[in-house]
């Protein structure tokens, strides 16, 4: 098939999208977003810690930290008071650790959860921690779960729904599809407002800990996929940033941009009313495929000790200064003022590097302009390093076109890049950043970046236009010299088991640099790229679409 023949199956979707648009031009999204029954749970909320704050108000410290020795606000409050105006963090590293965090800190909360993910699979990772938090509303704790829906589905619409019937829990939707039995119709009815997206990722506990990065909720965010998963990048917070985040979630959790699930979704007759009995994921007929995914997770909570390193305060934080960052909600919908973005606020606060700038992106999409900054940086004497993925570890084709265009730009003006390969998980050493636990293709996802040696800055925001300008997005800077050389030194030779770098030869060729079985290769053409994936990088790096990358 020619690569500009439309497949005659994707003409009859058009035609008929096209025919039902007149239909579906009555529908609209519900005039009441929030129902009594969530709003209700934030009025408790709201009251607990009130009344938490009046009791602590009258009572000495000492007094205030001798609660019950398993209460996670006890476990954290005296590290609180000896750094008042800090936050701590500690990095986690890898997939196993990042469930296993999640899960057990869901099972020590006693008060309130708030989660807010772009992307919640419906998968076994997903239903964990679900069910996760359903025991937790059954000991009481309040639970508040708001999920982005561009990946939403059928099948996830209704477990969301029967999660959301306990009396402890609501889960709101941000930025909803209008049409979700036939969600194809959203691109045709919906268009430019379902291209932003509420990109943002966080999990608040007792409002005392917190983990935000750049992992969504899935199998393959947590090393547990069978064909590929994601090289990431999380951190655990306390202290003072987390009462910053907690309000940043307040403000997307009110907003009428947000709609209760029962507004959106009705309940469907064939499905189990009872929320376990439909956790078909860890409830399927194959027992053995289940038990042996199943073995992975159960693995990486009896291997950690975060509980207890917690409790005994075992757990080296690093306290620091640290400012949270976050785009305005009102970004979903074009009414913040361009000034409030993340990256207007990114710009201000790290100012102008003086030394050293390292960026470590999943997808990395400079523009024009954004070369140009990084070149006059590189020729005024600054040593910059970039990771990204390769083409063969990219999960969006589109992406490395608006990127591969530029390398010789970078390269000429002294910028080292460095490209992730997707057999990454197959070295069998510890790598400085991320663990792999299977030998599934690799891609990386972290976003993550240091200036000279003092600043990094973790979180969801890709160095790309979507995350710049159309999306919403969350993270931290964490003003740290041993954090920010740990970032730099990363990216040099000891990563060449792992990943490419790309240099630039005397006549302006590119290679690719590596090591495979400790021995040095040297590629004269971009590995894994084949004469059609060439033909549509350079097709798609001439259409004006970098903006919507």
């Amino acid at each position: 098939m020619s690569m500009f023949q439309i497949d005659p199956s994707h003409l009859l979707l058009i035609l008929v999208l096209v025919l039902l648009v007149p239909l579906s031009a009555c529908q609209s999204l519900p005039k009441e977003p929030h129902l009594t029954k969530s709003q209700n749970l934030s009025t408790r909320i709201n009251a607990l810690y009130q009344k938490s704050d009046d009791s602590s108000a009258n009572t000495d410290s000492s007094q205030s930290v001798s609660t019950e020795a398993t209460d996670l606000v006890a476990a954290i409050s005296e590290q609180n008071e000896v750094h008042p105006e800090l936050s701590g963090y500690h990095p986690i590293v890898t997939g196993a650790n990042a469930f296993a965090a999640r899960s057990i800190l869901t099972g020590m909360a006693t008060r309130t959860i708030d989660v807010q993910y772009y992307i919640w699979h419906d998968d076994q990772a997903g239903q964990l921690l679900l069910k996760d938090l359903w025991e937790a509303a059954e000991r009481g704790v309040i639970v508040r779960l708001l999920v982005d829906d561009f990946n939403s589905s059928p099948e996830l619409d209704q477990q969301l729904l029967r999660f959301s019937s306990h009396p402890n829990i609501a889960v709101r939707i941000i930025n909803p599809l209008m049409h979700r039995k036939f969600q194809a119709l959203n691109f045709v009815t919906g268009l430019p407002r379902i291209n932003r997206r509420m990109h943002n990722k966080s999990m608040i506990f007792d409002k005392q800990i917190t983990i935000i990065g750049g992992r969504n909720i899935g199998n393959e965010y947590m090393s547990n996929d069978q064909k590929s998963q994601f090289a990431d990048l999380d951190v655990l917070l306390i202290g003072k940033v987390v009462g910053d985040i907690d309000n940043s979630f307040v403000d997307y959790w009110s907003s009428n941009l947000s709609f209760d699930v029962e507004t959106l979704v009705k309940p469907k007759d064939e499905q189990p009313t009872d929320f376990i009995a439909g956790l078909d994921k860890l409830n399927n007929d194959n027992l053995e495929q289940r038990q042996s995914s199943l073995s992975v997770y159960k693995s990486a909570i009896e291997d950690s000790t975060i509980d207890t390193d917690l409790i005994t305060k075992r757990i080296p934080f690093r306290w620091t200064d640290m400012q949270f960052l976050s785009d305005d909600v009102n970004k979903l919908s074009k009414t913040a003022p361009t000034e409030s973005n993340l990256v207007h606020q990114l710009r201000t606060l790290l100012g102008r590097p003086s030394d050293k700038l390292t960026i470590i992106s999943s997808y990395f999409v400079p523009t024009k302009n954004g070369v140009e900054t990084l070149v006059q940086l590189a020729e005024s004497g600054i040593d910059i390093k970039i990771l990204t993925n390769s083409f063969d570890a990219t999960d969006v084709t589109a992406v490395h076109s608006g990127y591969s265009q530029w390398r010789p730009k970078l390269l000429k003006a002294g910028i080292k890049i460095y490209e992730l390969k997707s057999t990454a998980s197959d070295d069998k050493r510890d790598n400085k950043l991320w663990k792999a636990r299977s030998q599934s293709s690799t891609s990386l996802h972290a976003k993550t970046f240091a200036v000279d040696d003092h600043q990094v800055f973790i979180g969801s925001y890709n160095v790309d236009p979507r995350s710049a300008n159309i999306n919403t997005e969350m993270g931290v800077i964490i003003n740290d010299d041993e954090l920010a050389r740990q970032l730099h030194k990363a990216l040099s030779d000891d990563l060449l088991n792992q990943a490419y770098e790309v240099k630039m030869t005397d006549t302006g060729a590119l290679e690719w640099h590596t090591l495979e079985d400790d021995q040095p290769v040297v590629y004269d053409s971009e590995p894994r790229v084949d004469f059609t994936d060439h033909v549509w990088l350079t097709i798609m790096s001439w259409l004006p679409i970098d903006w919507l990358l």
